[in-house]
């Protein structure tokens, strides 16, 4: 693997010293690296955003000298320093890149190829694949591999294991194969092939646990390794369902593994890969926690053998089944189909089976190289058509067609082979393999972070120079000046977030009365799907869903009894909410985001204006920043809350529903799956207009909290910077910074 390091030239800055500071000389310029020295664009963004940094740091470092100034002076340099600090924290969080696929898919061996580390995960294909949730990452800090186990709580398992149990004693009709498949490999991973025999009371004795004691203590297990084989040898037992060493696998307490890797920074720095489990188990906290990385995923990965991948309808079915969880529920933008083992190929048969001939690839038996040309001709032909039927079946998913705005950039398709790309002797080149395409992706999800993280603090540093360029003259003329300043930005703000709330009630209204419909009919046909759902479904089956709080990811796909009863109300509301609330990078006309990007009191004329104001020119520049950085500060926000709200009306749901969950699961013995059946639709039926009612009511508060709450950051923080920039009477102590802005302006537009 290429071991990218982060050895750079020490960088130079400019800077005024303050009093009583002993005096260094330094170089005018920034860090730069040698004469005709190629850079790609995630470093030259590096070393600008380093250059800053220290330009910043040195400003900060000087404020510290004045230590005697009055306390309206302190205030505003306290300001000042504390702004300076605000610029590390990132606006934008890492981008998580979801991975699906069956067992046997080849996910680990995509995983590994990418990363470069050919044994790093463990192969799914021998072993049952498992419920964990894997993260992978970079180390940044070492050339350490380390991985970091979440475990659910010892309370979750003692109860788990009466369910498994009980699974395990069904008999008859009311077995279900899956199910007890599952029960009988998570007792015989922790406790040996004789721990179904044992009883509740033994199984949940702590001797069991002596290996993992953090599991005991409900601590982070962290392990660290020189070697990814070692770390794979480590972590195997966490992470895989091993049949040959039945009482030494400890996957059924863990929840998640997150694995750091070294000398991928380049593309993994500020991405995040998680392998996404297709299936669950009857552990809740599990299935809650898959739920909410999915609703983090920016993009999701798709994987299929090739040879099923066009007809491959499991893949897409478990994409549609948590379609909400990714669109409107959570923030994805695109999503990427990926056809593995491209190099598992006959090509006789093949070239048999596609009526081709040599002819048709240029190829002759003579050639000496004949074996491995036909060979490659096959699987880039095969290739080609796997992407044509992949998009032609993509074009039939109305599910996701509907809830995504698919425009040519949201599906791409990528024909890869592990094999290939880790042989020492392979056949196809590494381009053809498509693994660097797919590194390519990732590494342009990092450096699309890094520019705007870049783009961030170098934008705030300028507006704090410009704060700091605006406070050095306040005598009594000015004063006035700015006090008239004052009083136009304080009425244009005032009229601005008036349009602004109207927009929200507008916004608020429309949603309502979309909910109010949605209501009405889900007391309709949400009840009779859900009684539907509820009649269909075999006796372990209906005690999962009500062990899990009416949420149940079976093997034959997701059955959600709160989905079932909300949907209508879902219907009706989705596309509306799509449009008020679109996912990153897709924002439309009607959007609140659009009305926040369009948002401004610091206007071009007014910039204009006093342009020749070497003072307020200043100040109006910083406040234009503190303007741009606070809408996107909000963007972000807006995103997470979005999510809440639409979330809310499945969790009301679900909410009124637990009490019944809780007792149906309770009754056992003979003709209880009558009596869970009976009871849960008993419950929906009396409580059917109240629980649609009520959450019709929390989506609604919880919207207007967000709309009010986004009106008032504004107000607040604008005010806030107005207040700073133009009412304080007094001046910072002189800094000669005119370099540093020169420099800064430099960095911000390579």
């Amino acid at each position: 693997m290429d071991n990218r390091g982060d050895k750079r030239p020490a960088g130079n800055d400019s800077f005024s010293t303050p009093p009583g500071t002993h005096k260094k000389s330094r170089p005018s310029s920034p860090e730069k690296t040698g004469e005709g020295t190629s850079m790609c664009a995630s470093e030259t963004a590096a070393i600008n955003i380093r250059n800053a940094r220290r330009i910043m740091a040195k400003i900060k470092h000087r404020l510290n000298g004045y230590k005697n100034e009055d306390n309206p002076t302190k205030k505003l340099i306290e300001y000042v320093r504390e702004d300076i600090s605000k610029l590390d924290i990132s606006i934008k969080k890492k981008t998580t890149v979801g991975v699906f696929g069956k067992t046997g898919a080849g996910k680990s061996s995509l995983i590994n190829a990418i990363l470069g580390e050919k044994d790093l995960l463990p192969s799914g294909t021998l072993c049952a694949c498992t419920s964990v949730i894997i993260q992978v990452g970079a180390n940044v800090t070492d050339s350490n591999y380390t991985a970091e186990l979440e475990f659910i709580s010892k309370e979750e398992w003692d109860a788990e294991l009466e369910t498994l149990l009980n699974v395990l004693s069904e008999d008859g009709e009311e077995k279900d194969g899956a199910l007890f498949n599952t029960a009988n490999e998570k007792i015989t991973a922790l406790y040996g092939e004789d721990g179904v025999f044992l009883s509740v009371e033994d199984l949940k004795k702590d001797e069991h646990f002596t290996n993992i004691p953090e599991f005991l203590k409900s601590k982070i297990k962290k392990i660290v390794c020189e070697k990814a084989s070692d770390l794979s040898d480590e972590i195997g037992c966490y992470i895989q369902h091993d049949d040959s060493r039945p009482g030494e696998s400890y996957w059924p307490v863990v929840k998640t593994v997150t694995i750091k890797v070294p000398n991928c920074k380049d593309f993994l720095e500020h991405v995040v890969l998680v392998d996404l489990p297709g299936t669950g188990d009857y552990n809740k906290s599990r299935d809650q926690m898959w739920r909410m990385k999915l609703r983090d995923c920016s993009t999701v990965w798709i994987v299929s053998e090739i040879n099923r991948a066009a007809a491959d309808r499991d893949a897409w079915e478990i994409v549609s089944s948590s379609i909400t969880d990714m669109a409107q529920g959570g923030e994805c933008s695109s999503l990427s189909f990926i056809c593995t083992k491209t190099d598992d190929l006959n090509p006789q048969k093949y070239m048999k089976a596609s009526k081709l001939k040599d002819d048709d690839f240029h190829i002759t038996p003579e050639d000496p190289q004949y074996g491995n040309k036909k060979k490659i001709a096959c699987i880039m032909h095969r290739n080609g058509k796997a992407k044509e039927k992949v998009k032609k079946q993509f074009l039939q998913q109305d599910t996701i067609k509907k809830h995504f705005d698919c425009d040519d950039n949201f599906l791409s398709v990528f024909t890869v082979s592990s094999e290939e790309f880790t042989k020492e002797d392979p056949i196809l080149n590494q381009e053809q393999t498509e693994i660097p395409a797919l590194k390519d992706l990732l590494r342009k999800y990092n450096i699309n972070h890094i520019n705007e993280t870049t783009h961030h603090y170098i934008s705030g540093a300028l507006g704090i120079l410009s704060l700091i360029q605006g406070s050095k003259e306040s005598d009594a003329k000015m004063m006035v000046e700015r006090s008239k300043l004052y009083a136009t930005l304080e009425r244009d703000l005032h009229q601005a977030l008036g349009h602004l709330h109207e927009y929200c009630h507008e916004i608020k209204s429309s949603l309502q009365a979309l909910l109010a419909k949605g209501a009405s009919e889900s007391e309709e046909k949400g009840v009779e799907t859900a009684k539907e759902v509820i009649m269909s479904s075999r006796h372990q089956t209906l005690t999962a869903l009500c062990k899990n709080d009416g949420f149940f990811r079976a093997k034959k796909g997701v059955i959600d009894l709160n989905s079932s009863l909300a949907r209508p109300m879902f219907q009706h509301i989705n596309s509306e909410f799509s449009e008020f609330f679109p996912v990153q990078g897709k924002v439309t006309e009607k959007s609140l985001q659009a009305k926040i990007d369009q948002f401004t009191i610091i206007t071009e004329d007014l910039l204009t204006k006093y342009e020749n104001s070497p003072v307020l020119s200043h100040v109006l520049k910083f406040l234009k920043i503190e303007e741009m950085k606070l809408k996107k500060v909000l963007q972000q926000e807006i995103v997470e809350k979005k999510k809440k709200i639409y979330t809310s009306l499945y969790e009301s749901i679900q909410k009124n529903m637990q009490p019944c969950y809780k007792d149906a699961a309770a009754i056992k013995g003979r003709g209880s799956m009558n009596k869970k059946k009976d009871m849960l639709r008993d419950h929906i039926e009396s409580s059917k207009s109240e629980m649609f009612q009520e959450a019709k009511r929390n989506m609604v508060a919880l919207l207007d909290r967000t709309l009010e709450f986004t009106v008032e950051k504004i107000r607040t923080g604008l005010m806030e910077s107005i207040d700073v920039s133009l009412l304080n009477e007094n001046t910072l102590p002189f800094m000669d910074i005119r370099k540093d802005i020169e420099l800064l302006k430099m960095l911000s537009q390579e």
